[in-house]
């Protein structure tokens, strides 16, 4: 037994302590006499520290009934400021101790996740290196360079597989608008689609597309269609108009966000219909909910033909 994430225990005033630093996830333990403000001191930061008999050696030195002390790490317990959870190996895990039951139990996770990376350039390059600091196991790179560099430099991490294997996820990195031919072969193959559209001065982020997302490919551009009505003729156009120039901070936070992304997609929690979009003028973000729309035939089960 431990305290999740290394939290510090601080004084708040007599009677009244505090497990954690941070407003919002500290935790306030009050009512407290002398001894049990005092017990409270000696709760262990490792899971080393919690040797046989713990609690009754530092009820002692409290000066606190060992009953009384029993209870109050059964409710610490139960509040989740103290866990039996494995203890983290790395500060990623040490991080997340904070936020999520079983960070080692995420890290494994990770390792045994299989992204798939279509794009190529400085974007997809950066992205697929963030995943890989991350923890995730395997990153297939579409583009060859890519897939080269990262096998070189980047010996820990998983570069290829076997040919049948359908990744959790396909991150794509494409210009201006989603490719509709790739966007329905890679849902007809079973596999998530992030798309990340890198535009004129923003990159979007999401939703992710495929099978479980609440909208399709086909759903974003009725979407936009309604908004312009002109839509259909500008974005065939866009699928032939060259990729336009980013800048470095926007590409170094498209990758970031993008990576972000990828992990709460592969951990169970995808941006289902949730999109962000920034740009240098917008560093914190739009973010937009998608809804399946009525004219799109994905919701009612139906397959349908791109034009």
């Amino acid at each position: 037994m431990r305290l999740r994430g290394q939290s510090p225990v601080l004084w708040r005033s007599e009677g009244s302590s505090q497990v954690g630093s941070e407003p919002g996830l500290a935790l306030v333990v009050d009512g407290l006499d002398g001894p049990a403000q005092r017990f409270l001191d000696r709760l262990p930061v490792e899971e080393a520290d919690a040797g046989p008999g713990w609690v009754r050696l530092a009820a002692r030195w409290a000066g606190l009934a060992l009953e009384d002390a029993e209870h109050l790490v059964a409710d610490l317990e139960s509040s989740g400021a103290l866990t039996r959870s494995e203890t983290p190996r790395t500060a990623d895990e040490r991080y997340w101790d904070l936020l999520c039951e079983e960070p080692r139990a995420r890290s494994r996770s990770l390792t045994e996740a299989v992204v798939g990376l279509i794009g190529s350039g400085d974007l997809a390059l950066e992205v697929a290196c963030l995943l890989e600091e991350a923890g995730v196991g395997s990153v297939l790179a579409h583009d060859p360079p890519l897939a080269a560099w990262l096998e070189e430099h980047r010996p820990g991490l998983a570069v290829r597989a076997p040919a049948a294997t359908v990744p959790d996820l396909v991150v794509t990195l494409e210009a201006h608008v989603i490719d509709p031919v790739r966007a329905r072969a890679l849902a007809q193959a079973g596999a998530p689609q992030l798309p990340v559209t890198i535009r004129a001065a923003s990159v979007r982020v999401g939703p992710v597309l495929g099978p479980g997302a609440p909208v399709c490919h086909v759903c974003l551009d009725l979407a936009e269609r309604d908004a312009d009505p002109a839509w259909p003729a500008v974005a065939t156009q866009l699928r032939m108009t060259p990729a336009p120039p980013t800048e470095r901070l926007l590409l170094h936070q498209s990758a970031a966000l993008a990576s972000r992304a990828v992990l709460d997609a592969l951990l169970g929690e995808p941006w289902w219909g949730r999109s962000i979009e920034i740009s240098g003028r917008d560093a914190v973000g739009l973010e937009r909910e998608w809804d399946p729309h009525p004219e799109c035939l994905c919701s009612s089960g139906l397959e349908v033909a791109d034009s």
